[in-house]
């Protein structure tokens, strides 16, 4: 007797509406320069629409804190904290009825960015695109868990002509849709 395990099993096809909230460790990349990661977090809305059996389009409006620290020769440690509206649009590929691997594109509009009590603001450009990728498992109906890591491929400094940092977060996300839409029944005469 053979045993065969489907690598895609077959998900319900809802598409649904949720809210998501979580944590996030976030940084810059730049050449030349070291800077250490910081605490953040990240909540929003977010809508997976069923494609396939096997896949979801997942749009989202997410609100994020996030930044970078650094150390100054002088001073010590010097942290920047920018917050952004940002728009991912992920591709979810299910492996069986729970598991899902992610990827997709993000763009991001700056809201805030401080630094030592100071706004600093007008020192970042207003846009953030990137990709990401990430695993999700959904435990329950109506629950979804995701780790997803983030890279930016903009320059984040208006001024800036010799290190270009971009921006990079992990996040730990909870989502959970609160309505799912009802699959219709085509009738048969």
């Amino acid at each position: 007797m053979a045993l065969s395990i489907p690598l895609l099993a077959q998900r319900p096809s809802k598409s649904a509406i949720g809210f998501k909230a979580g944590l996030q460790g976030a940084s810059f990349r730049a050449a030349g320069v070291n800077y250490k990661p910081v605490a953040g977090g990240v909540l929003g809305i977010y809508a997976p629409i069923w494609v396939t059996p096997h896949l979801e389009m997942q749009p989202e409006v997410l609100l994020s804190a996030q930044g970078a620290a650094y150390i100054l020769p002088e001073n010590g440690r010097s942290v920047v904290r920018t917050f952004y509206a940002q728009l991912p649009l992920s591709v979810k590929l299910y492996l069986d009825r729970t598991f899902n691997l992610q990827g997709g594109v993000q763009a991001g509009y700056r809201l805030l960015a401080t630094s030592e009590g100071e706004t600093v603001t007008d020192r970042f450009r207003p846009m953030d695109v990137g990709f990401n990728v990430g695993l999700g498992i959904d435990p329950k109906r109506g629950l979804d868990l995701t780790l997803r890591y983030y890279s930016g491929l903009s320059a984040l400094l208006t001024d800036d002509t010799t290190t270009y940092p971009t921006n990079r977060t992990l996040q730990l996300t909870a989502g959970y849709r609160f309505y799912q839409f009802t699959q219709r029944r085509v009738r048969r005469h």
